[in-house]
């Protein structure tokens, strides 16, 4: 292998290693963060201490008809009458809340469950105000300010390790319950349906749905009005069912921004070495002629050298002639000029511009001997 191959393998090889650690790097930090937050995350499919699993294999073993929606709310299911929304990870889609302002306002139930601002809060006119001084987790009981009504039946005590304090400035929001922190439920009305809304997820969670009287508000605002229709909980805004390939993957992972700059560091890397990314192209050899070819050429050359070297001799008997018939044939000069040219014929006209010097200067020869004739007669 030449010096500039070994060169740009090595330049390869060296690009090779860069983008496998790029690539684990980027896996190990999608674990990393997926770890960090498994345990938070409220989803159904989640068996973490912040999973709602317990709740959906809870409801499922009561015989309610409660299923896992992971479609855009573009296609909302008419027979559906309360969809439960958790802490969504991802926000809502091109249309989407249109739409689920459509679907509730037909006369269905929102259950917002939130600790943090999301768009969907926002779109429904609810607000988080992050509250300072949460301290471990203590039962509730006469801190808890309870509105009578069908929410809150049955429900004694909370335990609770703070939440943020929900409000509204919507004038048809009524705060069921309010804790030390603040407003803890609430609902409004939206067109002929109503949206829930609870700013601790972790009254419901696996870890907690057991403590107090966490189970009968999770039936309190689940099956009030569900009536015959069926019950959702979203998956689709927690990732499930929404990408379909590797590139969705990534466009919608954490990894993206690491993996462009990646990207750019391996086009600068690129660059740097050059405009063509390959091996070098061998130089171009001139192709071996064959001895055929190499004897040709040179029959050419002589047949052309010994046609030139014909004529001259021809040219040499005719002057010769030319001079006895004129009578100066005996001229001193004459003789030599023709002289040295029978000697070396070859050296004279080696090309046509050769052959036409010495054609000029025997004529020359010949023209000056006759002139000498006519002077002396």
């Amino acid at each position: 292998m030449n010096k500039g191959g070994r060169a740009t393998w090595l330049l390869m090889g060296g690009l090779g290693i860069v983008l496998f650690l790029a690539a684990y790097g980027l896996v190990a930090l999608e674990t990393s963060q997926a770890d960090r937050q498994s345990a938070r995350r409220r989803t159904t499919y989640s068996a973490a201490a912040g999973g709602y699993k317990a709740l959906y294999l809870w409801l499922k073993s009561l015989d309610i008809p409660v299923g896992r929606w992971e479609q855009t709310f573009k296609n909302l299911p008419q027979d559906g009458s309360v969809l439960v929304l958790v802490d969504p990870e991802l926000g809502p889609g091109t249309g989407e809340m249109e739409a689920l302002k459509e679907w509730v306002s037909g006369g269905r139930t929102l259950v917002l469950i939130a600790s943090r601002p999301n768009p969907f809060l926002k779109n429904m006119e609810f607000a988080l105000v992050p509250v300072f001084g949460m301290h471990e987790k203590v039962a509730q009981k006469a801190n808890l300010l309870f509105q009578p009504g069908s929410y809150t039946q049955g429900i004694h005590i909370l335990e609770s390790d703070g939440h943020a304090d929900l409000t509204s400035q919507h004038p048809e929001t009524v705060v069921l319950i309010r804790s030390k922190w603040g407003g803890l439920l609430a609902v409004r009305a939206e067109g002929n349906g109503r949206v829930i809304c609870l700013s601790d997820p972790n009254l419901l969670s696996n870890q907690s749905l057991r403590d107090g009287d966490h189970a009968r508000l999770a039936l309190n605002l689940l099956l009030a009005h569900r009536g015959d229709g069926s019950l959702m909980v979203d998956e689709y805004h927690h990732g499930y069912g929404r990408v379909t390939s590797v590139l969705g993957h990534v466009v919608h992972s954490r990894a993206l921004v690491p993996a462009l700059q990646g990207i750019l560091l391996l086009f600068v890397l690129w660059a740097a070495r050059g405009r063509r990314f390959g091996l070098p192209r061998p130089l171009n050899q001139e192709k071996r002629r064959s001895s055929l070819e190499y004897v040709r050429a040179m029959a050419q050359l002589f047949q052309r050298g010994r046609t030139r070297v014909l004529a001259f001799e021809a040219l040499i008997r005719w002057i010769e002639k030319e001079a006895k018939n004129i009578l100066v044939h005996r001229d001193h000069s004459l003789q030599n000029k023709l002289l040295a040219a029978r000697r070396n014929p070859d050296k004279q006209v080696a090309s046509e511009r050769d052959l036409l010097t010495s054609v000029r200067g025997l004529y020359s020869a010949l023209d000056e001997a006759r002139q000498k004739a006519t002077r002396g007669a």
